[in-house]
């Protein structure tokens, strides 16, 4: 299972009732943060599934209302007593980037790891596999595909027909042989696991439709709410709801979830019709709200 979270739903400025766009999940034992502008922390104080222990953090591009919350996050993180490493992956300029802003914050108790991607490029933290293509931006960004991956169903039935002592049936499902035996001869098909698409500061394109193709949900920018705001969106590199929504249809996506909201717009509720029309499965999202993506039974 994947719990998400929308810790904001903001683009360009925080406001009183919306934070910055940013988005945490949650897996096992594992946090991992997309973006962090201005604020961030305050709303993960709020959220209140923890701070300290996030795993990684995964960068969309370099403007400020993305990454201004970093050096505050990180401090806050030292003195809750993190000590474990931490990285951050993001597109080229990442680690010029954090090198600057970490002025305000020099001393940490815990290594900064820094991985700067290109489309194309891919990254594992125990259990998830991510990916990630060039959105069309002003800047370098990028979009994410992220996939909790699911372990193949143990079959005791077959490891007591060849033998496998009961203590050794925790290495094959571990991945190791014991004897002769080898995981595979014990283990069921694949499984399916469950993937997430995280999309912002972007026009649609048919690479980032490829990406996301078929994720249980896809956390997608709204930057924009009206259907007249159609041009304003491709001069600044952003979406209507209503493109959103077509992205998310042509992605045969199962969920959208509406983010990056324009300071413009004060209830996005009411555009909510111009990306249901389009994506009846879509959520329109509002800071801290959150949902589970649950495994499929089989």
């Amino acid at each position: 299972m994947l719990d998400v979270a929308l810790v904001g739903t903001g683009g360009m400025m925080p406001m009183p009732n919306r934070w910055l766009s940013s988005v945490l999940l949650r897996y096992g034992r594992h946090l991992v943060l997309f973006d962090c502008g201005e604020g961030t922390q305050i709303s993960l104080r709020m959220l209140r599934w923890g701070l300290k222990d996030i795993d990684l953090i995964l960068i969309s591009h370099l403007h400020g209302d993305h990454v201004g919350g970093l050096p505050g996050l990180l401090l806050t993180q030292g003195n809750s007593g993190r000590t474990e490493p931490l990285e951050i992956v993001g597109p080229p300029g990442l680690a010029r980037t954090v090198e600057g802003l970490r002025v305000v914050a020099p001393r940490l108790p815990f290594q900064v790891h820094i991985r700067e991607l290109h489309g194309g490029d891919c990254f594992e933290l125990d259990g998830l596999v991510g990916t990630c293509v060039e959105a069309q931006h002003h800047v370098p960004c990028l979009a994410y595909r992220l996939e909790v991956q699911r372990a193949r169903r143990f079959l005791p039935a077959r490891a007591r027909e060849l033998g496998v002592p009961l203590e050794a049936w925790k290495r094959l499902q571990h991945g190791e042989s014991v004897g002769d035996i080898k995981p595979d001869d014990v283990l069921g098909a694949p499984r399916r696991g469950v993937a997430v698409g995280l999309v912002t500061d972007t026009r649609p394109t048919s690479d980032i439709a490829e990406l996301v193709k078929e994720v249980d949900l896809l956390v997608c920018e709204a930057m924009y709410g009206s259907d007249d705001d159609q041009p304003r969106a491709v001069e600044r590199g952003h979406m209507t709801f209503r493109e959103a929504a077509t992205l998310a249809n042509q992605a045969a996506a199962k969920m959208l979830m509406l983010t990056h909201f324009s300071p413009s717009i004060a209830n996005p509720e009411v555009y909510a019709p111009n990306a249901l029309e389009v994506f009846p499965n879509t959520i329109v999202g509002r800071d801290r709200l959150t949902l589970s993506v649950r495994f499929s039974q089989d």
